[in-house]
């Protein structure tokens, strides 16, 4: 059976994922095409494959089977009647479908380490003498703690003034700057 406008698909966008590149086999039993991810520089390949009900491997089904394969081999099949494959729209339809099935899957298999969402892999707590604590994160596994350390800036604190002191050198010039000023205007009478 053959697909009437099957090089119209191309161009189809659901989500970033283009399809380009529809062809078929002399037969006309197997169609194919490229899904490209445009969100991704590299942008990698998936496939799009329909099979009719006249392919060898479908057996005696009057059915029209799509199959849409990752770059990482895994892939989702839909099955529908030459009716709704008459259907642009239908097929469409069925196709961003497919797409969401697909990330769905790529999102529930990503891999996740322990370490990677964990609040720390480890810590060492070490009690200054004065009344702060400090908290060293270590290990190896990282986590957020250590994110955040590894990416914080150390503020010292000052015990006496709990001030940062950063903000009391700054305290101390601004002061010495109303000094001047006011000296300067003192000495203008």
């Amino acid at each position: 059976m053959k697909i009437k406008g099957w090089e119209k698909i191309s161009g189809y966008t659901y989500k970033g994922y283009t399809i380009v590149n529809p062809i078929h086999n002399a037969e006309e039993t197997r169609y194919e095409a490229t899904i490209l991810n445009l969100n991704l520089p590299q942008k990698p390949k998936w496939e799009l494959n329909v099979l009719t009900p006249a392919h060898k491997f479908k057996g005696y089904d009057d059915t029209f089977s799509i199959i849409v394969r990752d770059d990482e081999n895994r892939s989702t099949i839909n099955s529908i009647d030459k009716v709704c494959m008459a259907s642009i729209s239908i097929f469409r339809q069925t196709f961003e479908e497919m797409i969401d099935k697909m990330l769905g899957m790529r999102l529930t298999s990503a891999g996740v380490t322990a370490s990677s969402h964990s609040i720390h892999s480890g810590y060492t707590k070490t009690i200054n003498p004065n009344k702060y604590g400090k908290l060293t994160v270590t290990g190896t596994g990282g986590g957020l703690l250590n994110t955040i350390n590894t990416n914080a800036n150390n503020i010292v604190w000052d015990p006496n003034t709990n001030l940062p002191s950063s903000m009391l050198v700054a305290i101390k010039d601004l002061q010495k700057q109303i000094d001047d000023l006011k000296l300067n205007h003192a000495n203008n009478k």
